[in-house]
């Protein structure tokens, strides 16, 4: 028995009727292949009956063709190329029509997938599409202007985004209808704000109708759409401080008054403050969205970007604070209640547009980057929620990035202390049931009580999450990658460089004993984070002399990197070069010396010690019953080891023909048992030891009572030629002769 084809299954069985048609669609759509519309005698049939469906009085049965017309187009270029004259002549009517919202939908897709296609058919684009092109962009931008669901309006205003940049010259007709259909969105809404996907459809609107002047045109076209939304951005900022005297400035030096410069697009405010400020924030968000667009959007030609203005209305949009001086005048207590509240609103915006513009123009905002840094510092020093926090790590990295120097050593190392610091919360709290004091610890019942404490601690199925959001996530993530950002820039000072170090290396030991559940709810950022670290650590390494010693971590990296996409695969054979080849040249950026590195807090200047406090980085002299560190892996026995590092003591001096006595040391604190070298751990966070006892001499009279053994140290040949005299030198010599 012959298989019929499954065309002819499709037409006989679910096709029957325009009822069964809309009842059987999905499955219809879900069995069409391109092999079922292979030439064959059923294939004319099927075209056939899909314009039946699309001629239909039922809704149903017309969406249902539209459906089916849709998808053969899809599978088949032939057939697309063939009925598109005649479908299209079909579904253009009806976007002109009250249709049902998913005809408009499909109606609107069919004709997007017929334009697109004919771009790489000539006479197809000249005959068919081409004439069509401005009676359905004028059909969608009547849709975009007066329909009341966001869906259709999102959906024309994407088409015709996408026909403006295939067809400029087609619409050029239209040019002053779609500049309008943009401003009237940027002009904001109140008191609900404008909805996201539509203000974005618009922006990317609105950044590709600079094609409409052409390949000369199109340049000052796009200038002029980014002054006029740059100039309404300042007047929403404006109008959203207006309690507050600010003098900012272009950098010519003028002042920038926007009294009487109110855009044209731009309504009355309402009399309400309330409905006024919300009003405000909606225009600065739409603006602001535009300007990003344009940054982004292609361009045919170069263009000129006003850099300088631009990064003066970020600067501004950054430097914001409620702890300006107000105006002089009496202010109502209610609009400046609203301006202040709306501040972490306009830094956020003010970090996307800075990023945007670091992104686009890259080192073109190296000049302002060391005062962009300081200002995005000051407010991270500042109490902000993790969520707005990440936004400052996040543009601070951009800007580290795609500048090639940040020259300020201050803004830079402020900078790394408040990354440092939002690393602070990768610790383990314990617990301080029981009210163990330092004091208490002294004692042998308080030190008892205090390891009963820990462990019902490591017993205890209740731990707390340290990143329990995805925002306090995503803060600790970003702060790693401004963290290695950091100490790739020449300016950071050494002593910062290393307690950078020492943070790195503390997570990197501690990390593989920390259980992930602990970290965060979701098990990938445990992960990322130990990725994330392995990679900061591996970079500082290179293009030292311990290369060797490396060995481990670069298998872990390697173990970490097996995936098949091309960027594991890249990193995956950086780190077999390491192996191969461990000797790199030097690292052009400065290394700290043996003087800057400090590997305990006992060594720790003033300057750091006050850092440690300032960021919540408990070091040995932390009380032990408070919020301890991360608790890192011990490498042998967990005994108190003594300090190997004496403190300066005045030496006698030993002269060789004499011989010295030999002191023995006073005994040492008793302990459990005494580590050997490779015992000893890197860093510890133990209680602090006692310091290690001076060597005093004795006096002479009790040096000859004591009965010591005598070591003679005798003569030897190399002191008797240091002794010899150099010989003279004749200055009256000639050398010549």
């Amino acid at each position: 028995m012959d298989v019929p084809h499954p065309l002819q299954s499709i037409l006989q069985s679910f096709l029957v009727s325009d009822v069964s048609a809309v009842l059987f669609a999905p499955q219809i759509l879900k069995r069409l292949s391109s092999s079922c519309l292979a030439p064959s005698s059923h294939l004319q049939k099927w075209c056939t009956r899909i314009t039946s469906l699309m001629h239909s009085k039922d809704p149903g049965a017309r969406w249902a063709g539209i459906c089916f017309a849709y998808r053969t187009s899809a599978l088949s270029e032939e057939l697309l190329i063939e009925h598109a004259r005649s479908w299209v002549g079909i579904v253009l009517p009806l976007l002109s029509k009250p249709e049902p919202t998913p005809i408009l939908k499909v109606s609107m897709r069919y004709l997007r997938l017929v334009l697109g296609a004919a771009a790489g058919h000539p006479e197809f684009q000249r005959q068919v599409a081409a004439p069509a092109v401005p009676k359905i962009s004028a059909a969608l931008l009547h849709i975009a202007e007066n329909s009341f669901d966001a869906n259709i309006r999102v959906l024309a205003t994407q088409v015709l985004s996408q026909l403006v940049m295939s067809y400029p010259s087609q619409h050029r007709a239209l040019s002053s209808k779609l500049f309008a259909l943009c401003y009237g969105i940027f002009g904001g809404s109140s008191p609900q704000p404008t909805d996201g996907r539509l203000l974005d459809a618009t922006a990317h609107l609105f950044s590709t109708l600079h094609h409409l002047g052409g390949k000369v045109g199109g340049v000052n076209t796009w200038r002029s759409c980014l002054d006029a939304v740059l100039h309404a951005s300042w007047a929403a900022w404006a109008a959203l401080r207006t309690t507050f005297t600010n003098n900012m400035t272009h950098l010519s030096g003028k002042m920038l008054n926007m009294e009487g410069t109110t855009p044209s697009y731009f309504g009355p405010l309402p009399a309400d403050p309330l409905v006024a400020n919300a009003l405000c924030l909606d225009r600065l968000t739409c603006n602001i969205t535009a300007i990003c667009a344009l940054l982004r959007a292609p361009v045919q030609r170069p263009v000129k970007v006003p850099t300088g203005t631009l990064v003066a209305f970020s600067y501004a949009l950054l430097v914001c604070t409620d702890e300006e001086q107000q105006s002089e005048r009496f202010l109502d207590p209610q609009i400046r209640g609203l301006e202040v509240a709306a501040l972490p609103q306009i830094w956020m915006h003010g970090c996307r547009l800075l990023s945007c513009l670091c992104q686009t123009t890259r080192k073109l905002v190296t000049p302002s980057a060391s005062r962009l840094i300081m200002i995005i510092a000051c407010q991270l020093e500042r109490n902000q929620e993790n969520s707005r926090r990440s936004t400052f790590l996040g543009v601070a990295h951009d800007i580290l990035i795609h500048c090639s120097v940040v020259s300020s050593s201050i803004a830079v190392t402020r900078l790394i202390k408040t990354a440092i610091a939002s690393l602070s919360q990768l610790r383990l709290p314990q617990s301080v049931q029981g009210g163990v004091t330092p004091s208490q610890i002294q004692s042998k019942t308080g030190k008892k009580r205090m390891r009963d404490f820990q462990d019902g601690d490591a017993l205890s199925t209740r731990q707390q999450v340290l990143c329990a959001t995805s925002d306090s996530c995503s803060a600790v993530l970003v702060a790693l990658d401004v963290v290695r950002e950091g100490l790739k820039n020449a300016e950071l000072p050494l002593p910062v460089r290393s307690l950078s170090t020492r943070v790195l290396l503390s997570l990197l030991l501690s990390l593989p004993s920390t259980p992930p559940q602990s970290l965060s709810h979701d098990l990938n950022v445990y992960n990322r984070l130990v990725e994330r670290v392995r990679e900061i650590c591996l970079d500082s390494a290179l293009g030292t002399s311990e290369m060797s010693r490396f060995v481990g971590l670069v298998l872990r990296c390697c173990a970490a990197e097996g995936g098949q996409d091309p960027t594991s695969c890249a990193k995956l054979q950086s780190y077999v070069d390491l192996l191969i080849h461990p000797r790199r040249p030097p690292s052009t950026q400065r290394l700290p010396s043996l003087d800057f590195l400090s590997l305990s807090s006992v060594e720790d200047s003033k300057g750091e010690a006050g850092v440690h406090q300032a960021h919540d980085l408990p070091g040995r002299n932390a009380a032990v019953g408070g919020t301890s560190p991360i608790v890192l892996e011990n490498f042998g026995n967990s005994a108190p080891v003594p300090s190997l590092v004496q403190g300066p003591s005045a030496a006698p001096f030993l002269e060789p023909d004499r011989p010295t006595d030999v002191l023995p040391l006073k005994p040492l604190p008793p302990t459990d048992s005494v580590l050997d070298s490779h015992d000893i751990p890197m860093v510890t966070h133990a209680a602090p030891h006692p310091s290690p006892p001076r060597v005093q001499p004795l006096p002479a009279v009790q040096r000859q009572q004591t009965q010591k053994p005598v070591i003679v140290v005798p003569p030897t040949l190399a002191a008797d030629e240091d002794n010899e005299d150099l010989p003279s030198i004749d200055m009256g010599s000639d050398s010549d002769t």
